[in-house]
């Protein structure tokens, strides 16, 4: 329990007695010393969050209440908690002019009567400092034992940042080398308003390349520190919430990092031939030794997915900085999301129900992703087809899943790639025609390939002689350039009517 106005007040061994008003949060501001003296300027001999006692001889019996006003002043604005003036000795009372300057700047007055001594007052909030004190050093040794237990248990990394919001009551954040927030799931993460703030302190972090800690007051007081040597920084912890942390807090946040740099550390090779691993474990899911690779990853990386899963493309990640490091993370639980390098891709196998965290993943990262299902008993290798086919399709952020590519259809597919610029090209020399000419050169197109080439149908549905419609397929093929005696050119014809639109 810290020293506080609330407990001086509440002792009744004092005579005191509140002069001004006092809201909850003055009471309760922690009171770091008490100091006495009886200069008009104390300030060179204070610290914020002193309490200053003081018996008056600096004042007149009614002193002016501009020096009170100063006086006053001059001390709540160097974080002086309250003054505690004593009567019965220079003044039967505390002049009126200095408890109105107190109310005026917010500086509280209280009176302390009956000739008490200073020294017990002193001694009285020093015992409950040091009480506080003694109190916060076996919270902090316990709190460390409980973060060393554990960094023993499987996935250290993740359970010690447990540990420690739980400790702390406070939010956690890990990020990676490049300033990219790390996923963990189940750890409290910072308010989203917060988020945006810390991220870019983080980045100045890093920037600076060498270990270093920074408080950030706009986002509640929160603390950011580098994990890892200066010649490779491996990321920044940040932790924050609705108080400061206090000595103990930030002694505990210190020694999380050091264990997190070694947990890291030791991660370091281990995760590599891991990711060697899971890298085989997918390329004989690929060529069919389904069962052998389900035995390889139950014994050495804890087993993958049950079918039906979800198999996810992230193209061209593997090289993005970061991103594996994060992935070794969210994969600490295979069974829900298993990820192995393939070339330039990274592939992940995600269990039903958990496609929420691949979303996150590729928004947080802004990776084009592609996602197929897997069936119970299918073959690998089609399904990833597919899913890279889907990743190509993604914008950046976005998962794009090969089903909905499928249900487009190649039409679908090639409008939403540009199919209207490219047919805009092909039938561009149309422009240079009289609108109604052109109108009929498609039209009659439209219905000859809609009558599957057949003119006699064509030129029914159009009202014309089937030589007029011959005529105006031969003018149309001299002026694209087409030869519609192909297969390959009535459908590039086709197409681009379909994407034109009225071009």
């Amino acid at each position: 329990m810290p020293a506080t106005l609330r407990v001086l007040l509440g002792d009744d061994s004092f005579p005191l007695r509140v002069l001004t008003a006092l809201d909850d949060a003055v009471l309760d501001r922690p009171v770091s010393w008490v100091h006495s003296s009886d200069l008009m300027d104390p300030t060179p001999w204070l610290e914020p969050g002193n309490l200053l006692l003081t018996n008056g001889a600096q004042f007149a019996a009614e002193p002016d209440a501009a020096e009170a006003t100063d006086y006053c002043r001059r001390l709540r604005a160097h974080g002086v908690v309250g003054i505690g003036f004593a009567t019965d000795i220079i003044h039967d009372r505390v002049p009126p002019a200095v408890v109105r300057a107190g109310e005026a700047v917010g500086l509280p007055i209280v009176e302390i009567a009956g000739r008490a001594p200073f020294i017990r007052i002193i001694r009285f909030v020093a015992d409950i400092i040091a009480a506080d004190r003694a109190a916060r050093l076996s919270w902090l040794l316990d709190a460390q034992r409980a973060v060393a237990r554990a960094a023993v248990r499987d996935d250290g990394l993740r359970e010690i940042l447990h540990t420690l919001s739980r400790l702390l009551g406070a939010w956690v954040e890990l990020y990676d080398a490049v300033g990219g927030r790390l996923s963990l799931p189940g750890l409290r993460s910072a308010p989203r308003g917060v988020e945006v703030e810390v991220g870019r302190d983080v980045r100045r972090l890093l920037e600076r390349r060498t270990p270093a800690s920074l408080v950030v007051p706009s986002a509640g007081h929160a603390l950011l520190q580098t994990i890892g040597q200066s010649s490779r920084l491996r990321g920044v912890l940040a932790v924050g919430g609705a108080e400061p942390l206090d000595p103990a807090g930030k002694e505990l946040v210190a020694t999380v990092v050091a264990l997190a740099s070694i947990a890291l550390e030791q991660q370091r090779g281990v995760q590599a031939a891991l990711r060697g691993v899971r890298a085989g474990v997918v390329e004989m899911l690929l060529d069919g030794h389904v069962d052998a690779a389900r035995r390889v990853a139950d014994s050495a990386v804890g087993g993958l997915p049950a079918e039906p899963y979800l198999v996810g493309v992230l193209r061209g990640a593997s090289a993005t900085p970061g991103l594996l490091d994060e992935l070794d993370l969210v994969s600490s639980d295979p069974q829900r999301l298993f990820s192995a390098e393939r070339g330039a891709d990274v592939i992940v196998l995600v269990a039903a129900g958990a496609g929420d965290a691949l979303v996150a993943l590729a928004e947080r990262r802004g990776l084009p992703v592609g996602t197929a299902r897997h069936g119970a008993g299918d073959d690998l290798a089609p399904d990833l087809r597919r899913a890279v086919q889907a990743a190509r399709d993604a914008r950046p952020g976005t998962v794009r899943a090969y089903e909905d590519l499928a249900r487009r259809g190649l039409v679908g597919a090639l409008r939403e790639r540009g199919g209207e610029v490219l047919a805009h090209s092909l039938l561009e020399p149309l422009d240079a025609l009289p609108a109604a000419e052109r109108q009929r050169l498609r039209e009659s197109a439209k219905a000859w390939l809609d009558a599957n080439g057949a003119w006699d149908p064509a030129a029914r549905a159009l009202g014309i002689h089937r030589h007029t419609l011959r005529a105006r397929l031969t003018q149309l093929e001299g002026l694209l350039r087409l030869d519609l005696s192909t297969f390959a050119a009535r459908a590039e014809l086709w197409a681009a009517l379909e994407f034109s639109d009225g071009v």
